[in-house]
């Protein structure tokens, strides 16, 4: 009984002495608050391009070729937004969400394989898309501008890929090229997907240049398994008919345990340095 007493007692001191020793926060002269409040919100994007601008703006006898840009998507995630929502002054929920979606075609004019080397066109089609979820939660603490924080996220990507042939000469009729014997079949559709999932643990600090805005840096150590298929459909002159054959491709899976810097090398990196908005 002693000893749960002792335990309970190093526990609470333990938490007594955390909130103690973090700055919670902190105000400007005109009393705008330098740190993330419980209900505030935050979103992240790659610093590099504003350290390129700054160091050249700085050098003022030597032009660097620096200019301002873009700021960018946090690195190794492009089109994925990166947020936080904070429940508490030392605690928030992150979330990586990226959803895109592409449709091209294409119609290019090529040779056709026989003797007479006749023009035919082929239509192409391809679809593209690609999905990131992450969700993980954050811990802070630190003094006056300068934050630490750590946590634990998890990771889901699913992407696919569709291109479609369609060429205008028929394989059957088509005498000069099958006796030719050079084209005997064509592409007609091709596929590939992947899915995987990734779990990380992270460390970083952040330092508060002005207020609500921080410039800071993201290690982590995590774990990633991708999975991914292709498959593709040919249409095949048999000398009497036209027939499709189905090939699956390569059938994938990469598994991924190590250091990081900002996400597990399955899934790319999400921020070795990066600035962060709070509102």
């Amino acid at each position: 009984m002693k000893k749960n007493i002792l335990f309970a007692a190093a526990l609470f001191a333990g938490s007594l002495a955390f909130a103690q020793g973090t700055t919670t926060s902190m105000k400007n002269k005109k009393g705008m608050e330098y740190l993330p409040q419980a209900g505030d919100w935050a979103i992240q994007m790659n610093a590099v391009p504003i350290l390129d601008f700054a160091l050249n703006a700085v050098n003022i006898m030597n032009n660097t070729g620096a200019t301002a840009k873009h700021l960018g998507y946090a690195t190794g995630f492009d089109n994925v937004i990166v947020g936080k929502m904070y429940t508490s002054s030392t605690e928030a929920w992150r979330a990586k969400v990226g959803i895109t979606f592409t449709r091209n075609g294409n119609t290019e004019t090529i040779n056709k394989y026989g003797a007479d080397q006749d023009l035919y066109t082929q239509d192409s089609m391809g679809k593209v898309t690609n999905v990131i979820i992450g969700i993980g939660k954050e811990y802070r603490r630190g003094h006056n501008r300068l934050q630490g924080f750590y946590g634990f996220e998890g990771l889901l990507t699913i992407g696919s890929q569709s291109p479609t042939y369609t060429k205008e000469y028929n394989l059957t009729l088509d005498v000069a090229v099958n006796e030719a014997g050079a084209a005997n079949s064509r592409v007609k559709e091709t596929s590939g997907s992947a899915f995987g999932i990734g779990a990380r643990g992270f460390i970083g600090v952040d330092y508060f240049v002005l207020p609500k805005i921080a410039i800071g840096a993201e290690f982590g150590w995590g774990l990633g398994l991708v999975t991914g298929s292709s498959k593709r459909v040919d249409e095949v002159y048999t000398g009497t008919d036209v027939i499709e054959v189905e090939n699956l491709g390569v059938q994938s899976t990469n598994f991924s345990l190590g250091n990081d810097t900002g996400g597990s090398s399955a899934f790319g990196a999400s921020a070795a340095l990066n600035i962060t908005f709070h509102f």
